[in-house]
């Protein structure tokens, strides 16, 4: 530009700021118009050719920087040259290759978002980011879609080599050596018995501390009080039943229906019958059709009878009138005693504890020649007594807890005591750590070397019964890379068990890759490719990883950006 175009430009720019208010943009400009062009931070090299990160895209790139971390997460908001510069690089390279976020992969990520937040939409694009309105928003979410589509793009190319496949595997299934000593809880009964808890400690034990099995032992179960009409088979056959319940003989599809619809719940097969397991229920044959058309007829007969006494207001007058027996039961009884009621005693009576109060269970009990009609008429639901009531229950138990504290606290005694009184972690020679075992009158035991997952071609045969060195493999397995050779870990607790193991790492090896088994490739292979994808998003993308792949150049400049 000659000397008299830009003294022109600049005399024009004067004028304008003498005459009107000016933006920050119509200053970038004018300032552009004067120096020549939009001044540039670096530049790179892309697919199309050469390219420049102007300060105009370096602020743009700085500002979607921050809303990409506080959207995505991944570092500061406040970001580095560095970082704007590749973020930069990014955005210039998903316009060169032309990726685009359409609107169905922006309405997912909105729906998410609102379902993740579960807040109403204006809260998200004025409230948490102060956008002016939704669109200004979702072309923001479209510029950080399409970086983060780029991304994805970019890192699906990196594909592992057999060599990394093998690698992966190989760390995947590491073989570890390993011995350990368990802290059976009971093993503390005689100290646990001797301890006595305070008021407080124990009232807060009862209140929060019992386990689910120690509350239903101690809970009053739920009871119920409730009256019944009883309608035998015998009584089918009486002038008062006959003048109401149905005596038209049933078809054979309807027997049929009736056997087929009861057979899992009326003609179970014993358990005692050996045939139980493949042949649950009793064929039609072997009910017969004697007790099929009896408990047919007294089904139906039931159900005439429940929709005639729903509306009864005096249902043992409504008995007395109907040829069938009342029962009342006033006093309450817990559910699993009516199963051993006399007579009417069954395990559906229960439901009575549970179903809507004064009105019957909706279908009759059948069984024994017996249909039983029953409504609950009052329930008291499952409830804690009082402390004060079962306290000696409560003392036993807490003291079971205790064993168990008792086994954490010498686990995490007998390490403190291997660490010293240094602060890394406790590591410990075989002869030594046997000698520490013994001295708490612990057996040490091995286990020789296993691959630190499962690993079911190559895994010992352990006993069905043991339940802790399947689970140990994977806790040490799990831990393998934050531990030494030596070093003692733990206290490790087994939940189902009641113990605390301490365990003792001997050595480790690299897993045999030709002993792999055909059908562990693929889970080889993908960890290889999601491990590479790994790195790639943390190195290849990164400015360092962006400015060899595109020659990224950063360019001296005065300008405050």
């Amino acid at each position: 530009m000659s000397a008299g175009k830009r003294w022109l430009l600049l005399f024009v720019a004067v004028f304008c700021l003498v005459i009107f208010s000016i933006t920050g943009p119509m200053t970038m400009v004018i300032g552009n118009w004067i120096n020549g062009g939009p001044a540039e931070m670096a530049r790179l090299e892309l697919p199309s050719g050469p390219a420049g990160i102007t300060q105009e895209e370096y602020r743009a790139s700085r500002q979607y920087l921050h809303w990409d971390r506080r959207l995505f997460g991944g570092g500061p908001t406040d970001a580095s040259t560095e970082d704007v510069l590749a973020y930069a690089a990014k955005r210039l390279l998903a316009e060169d290759l032309g990726v685009l976020v359409g609107d169905e992969e922006l309405g997912q990520y909105l729906q998410l978002q609102l379902r993740m937040l579960n807040v109403d939409y204006e809260q998200i694009w004025r409230g948490y980011f102060g956008f002016r309105n939704p669109l200004d928003y979702e072309a923001m979410l479209r510029k950080i879609l399409q970086v983060r589509a780029l991304e994805s793009l970019l890192a699906s190319t990196v594909i592992p080599t057999g060599a990394d496949v093998l690698d992966q595997w190989a760390k995947d299934y590491e073989e570890v050596q390993y011995e350990f000593v368990i802290l059976d809880a009971d093993s503390f009964f005689a100290e646990a018995s001797a301890l006595e808890p305070d008021e407080q400690e124990l009232q807060n034990f009862f209140e929060s501390d019992m386990n689910f099995s120690q509350r239903r032992e101690l809970e009053l179960e739920e009871a119920v009080t409730f009256r019944a009409l009883v309608l035998s088979s015998a009584s089918l056959r009486t002038e008062a039943v006959t003048a109401w319940a149905p005596s038209d003989p049933p078809e054979e599809d309807a027997l049929q229906g009736y056997y087929d619809f009861h057979r899992f719940t009326l003609y179970a097969r014993p358990p005692e019958d050996p045939r139980v397991e493949t042949e649950p229920f009793l064929t039609r044959e072997e009910v017969t059709e004697e007790r099929l058309l009896r408990d047919y007829l007294l089904n139906r007969a039931a159900l005439t009878l429940r929709a005639a006494a729903t509306d009864a207001g005096d249902l043992a007058a409504f008995a007395t009138e109907r040829g069938v027996e009342y029962l009342l039961y006033e006093e309450l009884i817990p559910s699993s005693e009516l199963t051993e009621l006399e007579r009417i005693g069954h395990d559906r009576l229960r439901e009575l504890a549970f179903s809507e109060l004064d009105t019957f269970l909706p279908e009759p009990l059948i069984f024994e020649g017996l249909a039983i009609l029953a409504l609950p008429t009052s329930q008291r639901a499952r409830t804690m007594p009082e402390l004060a009531e079962v306290r000696e229950f409560v003392v036993d138990f807490w003291r079971i807890s205790q064993q168990l504290e008792l086994a954490r606290t010498t686990a995490q005694s007998i390490l403190d005591e291997i660490r010293g009184d240094g602060d890394g972690p406790p590591l410990q020679a075989a002869e030594a750590f046997a000698n520490t075992a013994a001295t708490h009158n612990l057996p040490v035991m091995t286990q020789d070397w296993v691959s630190r997952r499962v690993r079911p071609v190559a895994d010992p045969r352990w006993d069905p019964e043991d339940r802790i060195r399947p689970w140990l493999r994977n806790q040490i397995g799990n831990l393998l890379d934050d531990s030494l050779d030596n070093q003692v870990v733990g206290p490790l607790e087994n939940p189902g068990e009641r113990s605390v193991i301490l365990g003792h790492l001997l050595g480790r090896r690299r897993a045999d890759t030709a002993r792999i088994w055909p059908g562990e490739l693929p889970r080889a292979r993908n960890a290889a490719r999601n491990s590479a994808n790994q790195r790639f998003r943390e190195e290849g993308l990164s400015y360092e990883g962006m400015a060899r792949a595109y020659r990224i150049e950063k360019l001296e400049t005065e300008e405050d950006v």
